[in-house]
């Protein structure tokens, strides 16, 4: 009997995650990118030299090659997924709605009237010249509108300042307009690892985040699950599925990330994608025990079967970034292999480097486990 054939849109190291995984599954894994990392190529059954954005042509590869599901890696590859799924029949979220699945501004604008969801005030800044319409009161963040990854992303203390942050902002962004947004002070932040199906959603894991603060709120670690009350939880799944219905989620795996500060639910931002920085894998089936990665490429194909959550593990999982801004790892990153607790040790260079945005893969980590209780470095 034939192998069923999924394509994988992108060729980063998620793309490289679903290949895995789906071959676990007994898949036979394609892969659309006109880029070729060295590492793909050591997981991918058939790679395909060819630009995500000539998706009618992706489409004719697929129907000829009796693909039978598509699943997006990044931000990038999320509308064109949807497209190629929608013309070939497959799961997906709409192709109307994923052009602007990945707009902040979008997603705060239809968010806007979910009691459980609070928002700051935030603005669409298109150029220099419309920056004077920040009425609210610093600090504020500026970030592109469509990119994750906390790139472009600064807190910003006074007007003086607002012209180079969006100009920083604006290098990441293109064409794409700028937001503004009031800075959240206080309180904790958090994301929300969910799949959903036909309009259903499903909380998988909440994660705890540690952030380097500003200017460039980067993330320095992320601990599961997140020290939350089970009445918080309960609280957080009812905003996150309310938020993922009125963005357009129906069929996809999605990365909420929130603040919580006297609680009260903040939304950042919604990724129709898995979380990276080793979140949604191997964290979050580290922590549970549940393969989400398996369940998006289930939802893609069509074959998803629903969640039992009573059969979840309680473990604990967590990934410490070992970098300038937390200088005080380099002593147990050094020795870490004596702990039981090492999962995996990611040696990247002695020198520690100081981030501005997420790097997970270029960034010396440790990536912890226990059944027991959470590693406090």
């Amino acid at each position: 009997m034939e192998k069923i054939k999924i394509a994988i849109i992108g060729s980063g190291r998620m793309a490289w995650i679903m290949s895995r995984n789906a071959h676990e599954m007994g898949l036979v894994t394609h892969c659309f990118s006109n880029v070729e990392p060295d590492f793909i190529h050591d997981e991918v059954d058939v790679f395909h030299n060819i630009s995500i954005f000539e998706k009618d042509k992706i489409v004719e590869i697929c129907k000829s090659e009796a693909i039978a599901g598509v699943i997006a890696t990044t931000e990038l590859t999320v509308a064109v997924a949807a497209y190629v799924a929608e013309k070939i029949g497959t799961p997906g979220i709409t192709y109307q709605n994923a052009l602007f699945i990945t707009d902040k501004f979008r997603n705060r604008m239809v968010c806007r009237d979910i009691y459980e969801l609070n928002q700051p005030a935030f603005y669409r800044i298109y150029s220099e010249s419309n920056l004077n319409v920040v009425s609210c009161d610093y600090p504020v963040i500026v970030k592109p509108t469509g990119k994750g990854g906390k790139k472009g992303i600064t807190v910003v203390n006074n007007p003086q300042d607002l012209n180079s942050a969006y100009q920083y902002a604006k290098d990441y962004s293109g064409e794409a307009p700028v937001i503004i947004e009031q800075f959240i002070e206080g309180g904790k932040e958090y994301s929300v690892e969910t799949l959903s199906y036909k309009g259903k959603h499903y909380v998988i894991q909440i994660t705890e985040k540690i952030t380097s603060g500003p200017p460039h709120c980067v993330e320095l670690g992320h601990h599961q699950p997140a020290d939350l009350s089970e009445k918080m939880k309960e609280k957080v799944k009812t905003a996150i599925s309310k938020g993922l219905t009125a963005i357009g989620v129906d069929n996809s795996t999605c990365h909420t990330e929130i603040k919580i500060v006297d609680d009260k639910i903040y939304l950042i931002e919604f990724n129709a994608r898995p979380g990276g920085d080793h979140i949604a894998w191997p964290l979050t089936e580290l922590s549970t025990g549940y393969n989400i990665i398996k369940g998006a490429i289930s939802i893609a194909l069509g074959k998803f079967k629903g969640i039992d959550f009573s059969s979840f593990n309680k473990n604990y999982a967590g990934v410490y970034f070992v970098t300038k801004q937390s200088s005080y790892l380099k002593p147990i990153f050094d020795e870490c292999e004596k702990y039981d607790w090492l999962y995996h040790k990611n040696y990247v260079s002695e020198e520690l480097q100081e981030l501005e945005h997420n790097d997970c893969y270029g960034t010396n980590s440790i990536i912890y486990f226990s059944k027991s209780h959470r590693i406090n470095l």
